[in-house]
């Protein structure tokens, strides 16, 4: 079933919250544009409120807008939001901006756009990547874990076009770029890229409605981590972790064969809730994490014509008790939902896992104590185990 389609489109409004000198050095590039469609920014005196409402609706219309205009209001919305504003503080501080003293939101994004771009993509690209997201897990199937390859960065930009020639084959958007980060475990990549054309209705000031064709932007994650020899993948369609499996192997480590995405091993097991049940729960040793529950859990009885059943929403293991106590043995269990109550934190947060490869929480720092308590219960296999199920075949071409 597809996804269902949620654009999320910027506030041409925000232009108005804007200090009008900012305003006109923002949109400098685009003078020529701006005064074949009769907006004059040459001063401030000129920007009065009719002229910013010239400006929005010119945009909202979407129609000849310059190349890099919408991409960058959609920038400055997003920036200027109000969790965003410490951190683009520090941002500031480290490009030895000065500010004045009651600055906004937006003006601050503006102005570190017009100081250090550089610096305010990579807090996009930051936010993004710590955004819940659906990742896989693709164990490199050899012996050894691999280490990070010498001259990797080196690397990078030749893996970017591949990788682009790929997309515009599959028709799977164009604009890609790829963003290198080293972490303390490997390393991690940004990948901004176009989603595949979609269709939105839109209806006009006449109630007249028509087809807005739009290209949405994505950034997928992609992340090596040399602690489990693992590629954590974020992908939108299958295709696409094909495509990051190779030629992250092809480009980045000399290996075609090294991760692969069609018979991928085994690498999260839901068995510990049978075999342990309430006590896997267990965060005792954990001081971050203040509790963990098992809110739902799927399973799946291949014994009567495969009928899922769910047990949840708010306590699997209350459920199972009121249905019969234990979970049948012949039960396959197919997905969990598990609720984080993280220490100084007031909301509970939710980490789904999806055997074989497939988990989805969010990946901040606390991040970290999330995925060691996964790993400690057993829900996450040894790599020894995941190797020990794999088939002969993983490894002749290795």
């Amino acid at each position: 079933m597809p996804s269902v389609f949620r654009p999320r489109f910027a506030k041409p409004t925000i232009l108005k919250s804007i200090e009008p000198d900012l305003l006109i050095r923002l949109l400098k590039p685009y003078k020529d544009w701006l005064e074949t469609s009769g907006i004059d920014l040459r001063n401030a005196s000129n920007l009065d409120e009719s002229t910013v409402d010239k400006l929005s609706m010119a945009l909202m219309d979407g129609s000849g807008l310059p190349p890099g205009l919408p991409e960058l209001q959609n920038l400055i919305d997003e920036m200027s939001r109000p969790a965003l504003f410490d951190r683009l503080l520090d941002c500031a501080k480290s490009a030895k901006l000065r500010l004045p003293g009651n600055v906004t939101g937006v003006d601050l994004a503006v102005r570190l756009y017009l100081k250090a771009p550089q610096l305010l993509e990579e807090v996009r690209l930051e936010v993004a990547s710590l955004k819940p997201r659906k990742i896989s897990r693709y164990m490199a199937t050899s012996e050894d874990i691999p280490d990070v390859p010498d001259g990797v960065e080196r690397r990078v930009g030749v893996f970017e076009a591949a990788l682009a020639k790929d997309f515009q084959n599959r028709k799977r958007g164009t604009g890609t770029r790829v963003h290198f980060y080293r972490e303390p475990t490997g390393f991690r990549l940004m990948i901004r890229r176009g989603d595949t054309l979609r269709s939105q209705a839109v209806i006009d000031d006449d109630d007249a409605t028509r087809r807005l064709i739009l290209r949405p932007e994505l950034y997928d994650v992609v992340r090596y981590d040399t602690q489990h020899g693992d590629l954590l993948v974020n992908a939108r369609a299958k295709g696409d972790a094909l495509a990051y499996c190779r030629l992250i192997g092809r480009h980045l480590f000399q290996n075609d064969f090294l991760f692969d995405a069609i018979d991928t091993p085994v690498r999260y097991t839901l068995e510990p809730i049978r075999d342990q049940e309430r006590v896997v729960l267990s965060a005792a040793e954990f001081a971050s994490i203040e509790y963990v529950s098992l809110c739902v859990l799927d399973l799946e009885h291949p014994s009567r014509d495969h009928v899922r059943v769910r047990l949840g929403p708010d306590d699997a293991f209350t459920a199972l008790e009121l249905t019969g106590g234990r979970i049948d043995p012949a039960a396959i269990l197919r997905r969990a939902q598990f609720k984080f109550k993280m220490v100084n934190e007031k909301r509970e947060r939710s980490v789904i896992i999806i055997p074989p490869i497939t988990a989805i929480y969010e990946h901040d720092d606390l991040a970290d104590e999330i995925e060691e308590f996964i790993e400690q219960r057993g829900l996450l296999l040894p790599r020894t185990e995941s190797l020990n199920a794999c088939t002969e075949s993983l490894f002749t071409m290795s």
